[in-house]
């Protein structure tokens, strides 16, 4: 089990931050730019460092995580905000989240999802501050490294936030227009400073893990077609490693989308039919926060949590939405995702924890398929390869204990 973090001071990273803060009252925002390139990891919390000299140790400050979407924007994700309570001076606090975070995946920074930690509050001393750190020629031009822990550099730097971002800010921004860090992301540049926020990852799942390929990524980023029509059985291949539940089948419903889709399942690969309880033909389609999902509504699911369907281990499956709809946009595009150019996850597909999302040469007949035709059919044509932007939750499986009567026989049995 391993944890990582930017700024540990091992291996050329920064260590411990500045001994005397930058003076400074008002509002503040501050970011630090990161991603993973695995899955399987979880951002468990913050870290802050307070100069030992002038440093802010109140309480209230308070941290969130966003996603970004474009070269100036970018989506809140739930649960990533947290409040300190008092800080220590001199030291780094750790702020832990109430429960850990999945994060997505992305691809050198460029496609799948590359976030921002953010902390803020009105300052009333001063904040840590180290300028010229990110850009050309600077200690950090080419970012920070830890395993499969990323901080990108500064757009003037060689590592900068990727094509499919367009991100022409610095890697730690900040903005003094607002306090509160869940209110948007900073974006003005000190110097390219390291303004000393960082993350801790771990690869060590809470209890109950649930995992999905692009958790916590409210928007999908990457440049494609856009909300496409005509009727399709998508379908996006998957095996696991060991039994698990089927909790959520969820669905992009992009920009511009004008319905969502009328049914959803799991195929069986080997016999190219439903998954015994998975075909809903029709389905009641939720937004990732709770409360009905309606057409361009992002990321939405169709809940599985009760029906008990559970999913062999060794197995390959293709999770499916579909419409009969031939003249309404409802599915997004990205071609050749899995393979070919860009193919961000051609190599080794996409695994997060006991599921595997196949890359295009171990997918059948390659990954993505679809099947085109106003009747649900097992989707069994693959091109490009592209990605329809659908996704399947599940959970290990546990088996359910021993009823009372049951466990109390066992028991009288095992008496001497």
């Amino acid at each position: 089990m391993t944890t990582y973090r930017l700024m540990d001071g091992a291996s050329g990273r920064p260590g411990n931050g500045p001994g005397t803060a930058t003076s400074y009252a008002g509002n503040l925002v501050v970011g630090t730019m990161f991603c993973v390139t695995q899955g399987g990891l979880w951002l468990e919390g913050y870290y802050w460092w307070v100069p030992g000299s002038g440093g802010d140790t109140a309480s209230g400050q308070k941290f969130a995580l966003w996603q970004l979407a474009s070269s100036s924007t970018g989506s809140l994700v739930p649960g990533g905000t947290v409040t300190a309570g008092a800080l220590t001076a001199g030291a780094w606090n750790y702020i832990a989240l109430p429960a850990p975070l999945l994060l997505a995946p992305s691809a050198s920074n460029s496609y799948g999802a590359v976030y921002m930690a953010t902390t803020g509050k009105v300052f009333t001393g001063g904040f840590p501050e180290t300028k010229n750190q990110f850009s050309a020629t600077q200690p950090f031009a080419a970012g920070i490294t830890n395993g499969p822990l990323t901080a990108p550099s500064s757009s003037g730097g060689s590592a900068a936030a990727g094509s499919a971002y367009s991100w022409t800010k610095p890697q730690c921004p900040y903005s003094a227009s607002f306090s509160d860090p869940t209110a948007g992301m900073p974006g003005a540049n000190d110097s390219d400073a390291n303004l000393w926020l960082d993350v801790q990852v771990s690869d060590t799942p809470p209890a109950s893990p649930a995992y999905r390929a692009f958790p916590n990524a409210p928007t999908f980023v990457v440049p494609g077609q856009g909300a496409t029509n005509q009727a399709y059985t998508l379908g996006l291949e998957f095996t696991l490693s060991q039994a698990c539940t089927l909790q959520k089948i969820w669905h992009y419903s992009p920009s511009g989308a004008t319905v969502l889709p009328t049914r959803c399942g799991i195929w069986d690969v080997n016999s190219q039919t439903e998954v015994a309880g998975s075909d809903n033909s029709s389905p009641t389609w939720l937004l990732a926060g709770g409360g009905a999902a309606a057409a361009a509504g992002g990321w939405v699911y169709c809940d599985y949590s009760g029906t008990g369907v559970t999913l062999n281990a060794s197995q390959n499956y293709k999770v499916s939405t579909f419409t009969s709809d031939n003249t309404d946009p409802w599915f997004f595009v990205e071609t050749s995702f899995w393979g070919g150019s860009p193919g961000p996850f051609s190599s080794a597909g996409i695994t997060q924890g006991p599921i595997t999302y196949l890359p295009n040469s171990a997918a059948s007949p390659g990954q993505n398929s679809w099947h085109q035709s106003t009747t649900w059919t097992y989707p069994g044509t693959s091109s490009s390869p592209e990605y329809d932007v659908i996704d399947v939750e599940v959970t290990p499986y546990s088996a359910p204990a021993p009823p009372a009567v049951q466990q109390f026989v066992y028991q009288m049995r095992m008496m001497p």
